[in-house]
């Protein structure tokens, strides 16, 4: 297998978790051999702090046939044309959520990744550390029969309260849905399938934030995008249920995802995070037993989605974090966002293709 030599595109507070599982785990599939940000002084520091041998501008970046993938970071709005520049230049991407901002700007990316041969993966890869892996394997296997419904529950209150700057999460292209949304419905794509139709609501709870962290406490931040949001989401399996997703609430004892069969119901911890107990309660009885885990995947980290990119373009076959996936999510939380907006059902019209689960038995992408 050829290991892809990666530069990072964006040094903010995400990548350090990048940098990190590149070295530590994910080093048989790819190395980091140089980044770039717009303020350089920031790729300076992530170059120092994790022996990065280069740092560049982004448009250097872009145009230096010594690297062959380029994991995109930046901030939502800029995500469209950091992919396809990658792509027109000869590169693979691997970018975070969300893939664009818009369906226009997802057909490019399709367009562009059709015309350069050269693959696009997007964030977030937690659906496959070890809690969702499991829980796709236990329902496949019957273990609370034909699944009823599900409930999703993302309650947080503004990033706002743990860091400086955070235009970004209240601006077009972020907010509670397009920000948070993805690591929910890729875990309920990934177990169910594709979704049919979404119904929605919401609001801007307060047109705007007041900063509360130092260095720049006290400053305001507008609000462009709803806060609290909730909607039925409907799958083409016909299996339908609901997720309530706000920047709005304090604390919560709801689960995060809780999915209902015939014979029990499962839960599910935050799919923002790799690892986490995985609880079942089956017929009648009222207690919850903590599921085992698929063990050689609860060490992930972000990441995994590049590794398992790497290792399928050497195999030729798709790989999971897919741009089919990740359009699909992406058109799933604009229908959320237009039926927030017209006060109905919305049909998605796009869909994806099963994604295969990460068996035990399978290479590991853990060193």
């Amino acid at each position: 297998m050829k290991k892809l030599r990666t530069g990072i595109m964006g040094c903010g507070e995400i990548s350090s978790h990048y940098f990190k599982s590149a070295k530590e785990i994910y080093s048989d599939f790819y190395s980091v051999v140089a980044c770039a940000d717009l303020a350089e002084e920031r790729a300076n520091s992530r170059a120092c702090e994790f022996s990065v041998g280069r740092v560049i501008s982004p448009d250097e970046m872009m145009r230096d046939d010594a690297i062959d993938l380029i994991i995109n970071l930046t901030v939502p709005k800029a995500h469209e044309q950091v992919i396809i520049s990658g792509l027109e230049n000869g590169k693979h991407v691997y970018t975070e959520k969300p893939l664009a901002m818009s369906r226009l700007g997802v057909e490019k990316i399709i367009k562009a990744a059709e015309y350069s041969g050269k693959r696009v993966g997007c964030a977030p890869d937690t659906f496959m550390g070890a809690p969702i892996q499991t829980v796709k394997k236990m329902i496949e296997t019957g273990w609370i029969g034909d699944i009823v419904g599900f409930s999703a529950n993302c309650p947080l209150r503004g990033n706002e309260y743990h860091r400086p700057d955070v235009e970004f999460f209240y601006e077009k292209g972020a907010g509670p849905i397009l920000d948070m949304a993805p690591y929910y419905l890729n875990a309920l794509v990934f177990i169910m399938g594709p979704v049919e139709s979404v119904t929605g609501a919401g609001r801007i709870t307060w047109p705007t934030r007041t900063i509360k962290v130092a260095p720049r406490r006290g400053e305001s931040v507008p609000v462009e995008v709803p806060t609290y949001t909730a909607a039925i989401i409907q799958f083409e399996s016909g299996v339908f249920g609901t997720f309530t997703n706000t920047f709005d609430v304090w604390n919560s004892k709801m689960p995060n995802i809780e999915i209902y069969g015939e014979k029990g119901t499962i839960v599910l911890p935050d799919p923002n995070r790799y690892q986490g107990d995985v609880l079942i309660s089956r017929f009648q009885d009222k207690t919850w037993q903590i599921c085992p885990l698929l063990n050689e995947y609860a060490n992930n980290m972000r990441g995994a989605a590049v590794a398992d990119m790497v290792r399928s373009i050497d195999m030729r076959a798709p790989h999971r974090a897919g741009l089919e996936l990740a359009a699909h999510v992406t058109d799933v939380m604009l229908c959320m966002e237009e039926s927030i907006n017209t006060g109905g059902r919305v049909r998605v019209e796009s869909s994806c293709a099963p994604i295969s689960g990460l068996w035990v038995g399978e290479e590991t992408f853990n060193n």
